[in-house]
């Protein structure tokens, strides 16, 4: 099953701005357009994202995702598009009661027509 290690910046959600309080810590102030925040029944606030592949396949830091707000109909429609908040890695953890997680590399379609050939001659005890 795979697991996925995101990461975003913050600063790059729509109304996000860093404030420092008057105790000198940093603080994330996000003023929210009432359409990107869900509220529910129990009072918590919630801020949909969504996740895609990336088209060209793995990134060069060994990105296999990216992660944006939601975009609503009508932005769509206007060719509006939101901006990328982050990455996401895509990791297989063979099973849970071995140690370190194995981290899947992917190759973009078209950069596997220029990747090297591997011989069949080659074999390996890796069953994927």
């Amino acid at each position: 099953m795979p697991k996925y290690n995101i990461s975003i910046n913050a600063l790059a959600i729509q109304g996000a701005q860093r404030l420092t309080s008057k105790t000198g810590k940093d603080c994330l102030v996000i003023d929210l357009d009432a359409s990107r925040i869900q509220r529910h029944a129990n009072g918590k606030l919630y801020l949909n994202l969504e996740m895609s592949e990336n088209r060209d396949g793995e990134d060069q830091y060994g990105n296999t995702h990216r992660v944006a707000e939601p975009t609503t109909k009508d932005e769509r429609g206007q060719g509006i598009k939101t901006p990328i908040l982050g990455n996401a890695k895509t990791f297989y953890f063979p099973s849970e009661s071995q140690g370190q997680p194995v981290r899947q590399t992917t190759t973009a379609p078209r950069k596997a027509a220029a990747a090297a050939v591997v011989e069949e001659t080659e074999t390996d005890d890796i069953p994927w």
